[in-house]
């Protein structure tokens, strides 16, 4: 698939899944409805590849959208002025996500898949709880609490419909992505001031540099992906080699 067609893809599903969650007082108090679009670039990277895409399936990749879409709108929240008006619309519309996103699960045919992601949702809230509650101990558990949070559902998703092959991909450019995020909001004071950070720089950037190394080192291998898929993964992440050397 050529990049302009990828991008229509990307897109096209942008739009649906906005819709499919579409609410319009939230959406004009609050405004549009954010979308991570490396997110969304790595749930489709199967269809982008060409593979097999039912119906089924494709309800099920707006039933993950929309997961995280919820996700999200929670992570908005600024716990030190929450009774704001806005904050507190915030409030409500990542409740009224939350729920949008259990009727879709609701409606998806395939009952294992509607368990499993649940659970994942289930313990993605709990690792989300302890993480605001304090500082990770060390890098490790840092990087298995953000794999988990920003990975889960999606690689869940690839494991049951058949596409296990895009997981480690997936799982590490998110994660890559996820942590490079996570240390500029540290740096910019905006995680919430609960969260007491005492990780070592050094160290954070030792495992951003080693994520990196094994991501080059996947899509090497990934003989299955088309070349331009490989450079959009490589467009996405090489901007933050240069900050880890």
């Amino acid at each position: 698939m050529e990049r302009e067609n990828i991008n229509y893809c990307i897109y096209n599903y942008i739009d649906e899944l906005r819709l499919a969650v579409r609410q319009p007082i939230l959406e004009r108090d609050v405004g549009d409805v954010d979308v991570d679009k490396a997110k969304v670039f790595f749930l489709l990277l199967p269809l982008l590849n060409g593979e097999r895409w039912t119906d089924s399936t494709h309800a099920a990749a707006v039933a993950v959208g929309a997961v995280h879409i919820a996700f999200d709108a929670h992570d908005t929240i600024h716990h030190k002025d929450a009774t704001s008006t806005l904050q507190q619309l915030t409030v409500l519309s990542g409740d009224y996500f939350s729920g949008i996103h259990y009727k879709i699960l609701a409606a998806l045919p395939d009952i294992d898949f509607i368990r499993s992601l649940s659970m994942k949702i289930g313990q993605i809230n709990e690792l989300k709880t302890n993480y605001y509650k304090r500082s990770p101990i060390d890098v490790n558990e840092l990087f298995e609490t953000v794999q988990s949070i920003e990975t889960s559902c999606i690689t869940d998703f690839l494991y049951t419909y058949g596409f296990s092959k895009y997981i480690p991909l997936a799982s590490t450019a998110l994660t890559l992505l996820a942590l490079d995020s996570t240390m500029k909001k540290t740096t910019s004071r905006k995680i919430p001031d609960i969260l007491d950070w005492k990780l070592d720089q050094y160290d954070l950037n030792q495992v951003l540099y080693s994520l990196r190394s094994k991501l080059d080192r996947l899509i090497d291998e990934s003989d299955f992906m088309t070349p331009v898929l490989q450079k959009e993964i490589l467009g996405m992440t090489a901007p933050l080699l240069g900050k880890m050397i």
